[in-house]
């Protein structure tokens, strides 16, 4: 994009204030990452009082419930908001005198054409649970802008709370998104199953932590094709027959066993 064009210059210290939209996960995150770097949160905007006085709270700021404030006052007013109520934000906000950004992995953004002036995108690559504090310099952040001056200011201060930030399109921020979801989401749902299986046996969840812990380590190391093992890796189909035979009353469970074990029969008899 235009990367290479970007050069930061006296803009790295200069005081950045911000407009929160939002006060759940997200916003709690990236309203604590940018309040401990010294950047000013001007207020939390929010449909909810009790989540927006909370975050406001620990944050040092105000807080609002009215949409229709202006928020000339702050640099950036950050959307950190659920996808389907962008438009409807956009919408009802004031937003002609401040760099607009969304915070979507899976919208373009085309969302801001013609509704403001100056816009962008600010995309966190992690999962975020509220109280669950992360170091925010490991964290991924992938930048978008609707210029190149504006595409300096965000790098500017995606680089205030992260190591890794990143200028990247919407085309390849969807497809990062997709993979974020079957890697976190799907892994996690699996895991979910997996757990209710030990509880229903009367097994010690705890069990299998530090065999989670060591298959994350092996795919960091030699990566997660190599990583592979077990009974469908090997094509056993002995194991993998008794395997269903002892979850064939628990139909979802027996269809996930066997769509994921078909697949990887399928991905290595291709690609070993």
């Amino acid at each position: 994009m235009f990367l290479e064009l970007i050069v930061l210059s006296d803009i790295e210290n200069k005081p950045i204030t911000l407009t929160l939209v939002g006060a759940g996960n997200l916003a709690w995150h990236l309203g604590h990452a940018f309040t401990e770097k010294g950047l000013k949160i001007d207020k939390i905007i929010n449909r909810s009082t009790e989540s927006a006085a909370s975050l406001a709270l620990e944050l040092g700021t105000r807080y609002t419930t009215n949409f229709s404030v202006s928020n000339s006052e702050s640099d950036f007013t950050i959307l950190a908001i659920n996808d389907s109520y962008l438009e409807e934000m956009l919408l009802k906000m004031n937003l002609s005198e401040t760099i607009v950004l969304h915070t979507s992995g899976s919208t373009d953004i085309d969302i801001f054409n013609g509704r403001v002036k100056k816009f962008g995108v600010l995309y966190p690559l992690q999962t975020f649970t509220k109280n669950k504090k992360i170091d925010f310099s490991k964290v991924p952040v992938c930048i978008e802008a609707s210029d190149k001056t504006t595409l300096n200011l965000l790098l500017n201060l995606a680089s205030r709370i992260s190591n890794h930030a990143q200028v990247m399109n919407s085309e390849k921020r969807r497809s990062l998104h997709l993979a974020a979801v079957m890697a976190n989401n799907f892994t996690n749902h699996i895991i979910a199953r997996t757990f209710d299986f030990l509880d229903k046996n009367g097994i010690d969840k705890q069990l299998i932590l530090p065999l989670l812990e060591e298959t994350l380590e092996k795919i960091k190391l030699i990566g997660p094709k190599e990583a592979q093992t077990g009974p469908a890796r090997r094509n056993n189909v002995e194991i993998l027959n008794k395997h269903l035979k002892m979850i064939e009353k628990e139909q979802e469970l027996k269809n996930l066993y066997n769509a994921i074990s078909d697949s990887i029969i399928a991905y290595y008899s291709t690609n070993s």
